[in-house]
């Protein structure tokens, strides 16, 4: 005899049912449903009707009884189970789920890596404003970014306003920011230097207020082999421009770079991603260039310039103060861009300069630009008084971006598309 039967008669004799999920019953038992459902050793039990009563009734992955809920096997119990979750979905969610991390406030270090994970802290140094000291520990952060790349670590957790000079040479370095933080120089020159091989990710951190010709954000200067990549970063108001390269990998993505009398961004000999940016209202009556420069680009290799907003950008006369490309000998595709009224006077233009850049899917205007796709309509933004680039129901860059873009998230994190297509520039409107 099997021990299947062996079994259903020892549980016959007991008084016990068999139901469905290897469980018995002690008590009423109709269809599936056990009113006292229990395993064979006699320890309760659940099944698809009743629920759990107790962890014991649970297992990986979900682990957790919701005795006070649902009565269902869930990943963990919001907001108690703080060990529950661990590794890339370190956070217990109000669904009783774990997930990846979204701000550093969900991490008991204070720093959620962007891989969605929860650094223990012991290979962050921690900078503050107001910080003293060189441990740079959570308890006792120390006061200057300096202090902070001294340690070696390769996190650095930022927060206040840091008043410096940094320079950043041949270091392997992520430096991560709590929302407002903001680093500046109240002196005249380059706020932040990359220099020599180093490899430098930065979330989340203004830059601003550079003074005077010498007052850059961000220098990746001549002669560097520097890998930097940016997100969600803010650089602003800078007399001698935001970022300035000549050289490098410069990677900048759902940024906003802005009011930089000396000019957006200039990119010179270098390899580049720019995706989902805001640059706008950068230049002036004097500056080289307005929104975007690119030079000196002489070899093939990453040359990416997609979804980004380009507008309100100023320059001198006969300058093309949206995007100007200089000695550019290798062919340069800018793919659903917004890069409409920039000012331009004297013969000036939205995109200009190489005839080896051009551009498709792109809103340009007010004076157009031949290219597949490409429009000339006023892109219908929100409030350029109040630098609100973003897209409104009614804009004619909705749905018409290139169809064969893969990018998935536009420069708020919205998933794209949200309608039939992707929509051109930064925005992915969002009804």
């Amino acid at each position: 005899m099997s021990t299947r039967f062996v079994l259903a008669a020892v549980l016959a004799t007991a008084g016990l049912t068999s139901c469905h999920n290897s469980r018995y019953c002690e008590g009423n038992y109709v269809g599936n449903d056990c009113d006292y459902p229990i395993d064979a050793d006699g320890s309760s039990g659940s099944d698809a009707s009743t629920g759990c009563t107790s962890d014991q009734d649970c297992t990986s992955p979900t682990p957790a009884c919701d005795v006070d809920g649902s009565k269902m096997c869930v990943q963990c119990i919001a907001p108690a189970d703080t060990d529950a979750c661990t590794g890339m979905t370190p956070v217990c969610g109000s669904d009783d789920a774990c997930h990846a991390c979204t701000s550093h406030a969900q991490c008991t270090s204070d720093v959620c890596l962007p891989d969605g994970s929860c650094d223990s802290g012991s290979d962050v140094a921690y900078v503050a404003a107001g910080g003293s000291g060189s441990a740079c520990t959570q308890a006792v952060p120390c006061g200057t970014m300096a202090n902070a790349l001294a340690t070696v670590r390769p996190y650095i957790k930022a927060s206040g306003s840091l008043d410096e000079q940094v320079s950043i040479d041949n270091q392997a370095i992520t430096i991560l920011a709590d929302p407002s933080t903001k680093l500046t120089y109240s002196s005249p020159g380059v706020i932040l230097t990359i220099t020599g091989t180093s490899t430098v990710s930065i979330f989340d951190l203004e830059i601003d207020d550079g003074l005077g010709a010498t007052g850059v954000g961000i220098s990746m200067p001549t002669g560097n082999m520097s890998t930097v990549a940016l997100e969600r970063v803010k650089v602003d108001n800078c007399d001698g421009g935001g970022v300035v390269t000549d050289g490098g990998t410069l990677s900048i993505e759902r940024s906003t770079i802005s009011g930089n009398t000396g000019g957006g961004i200039s990119i010179s000999a270098g390899a580049f991603t720019l995706e989902n940016n805001f640059v706008v209202a950068n230049g002036a009556a004097t500056s080289a260039f307005g929104g975007v420069k690119i030079d000196a680009i002489t070899t093939t290799g990453t040359h990416q310039f997609d979804f980004n907003t380009i507008s309100a950008n100023v320059g001198p006369a006969t300058v093309d103060t949206g995007v100007l490309c200089g000695t550019v000998t290798v062919p340069l595709t800018l793919d659903s861009n917004i890069i409409y009224a920039n000012s331009v006077s004297s013969g000036g233009h939205q995109l200009g300069g190489s005839t080896n850049c051009g551009a498709i899917y792109s809103d340009i205007g007010p004076d157009g630009s031949a290219g597949s796709g490409n429009i000339n309509a006023d892109p219908v933004f929100v409030s350029t008084t109040e630098s609100d680039y973003h897209l409104t129901s009614g804009s004619p860059c909705i749905d018409v971006a290139d169809p064969a873009a893969t990018l998935d998230v536009d420069f708020d994190g919205d998933t794209r598309p949200q309608g039939s297509g992707r929509d051109i520039g930064a925005d992915e409107y969002k009804p």
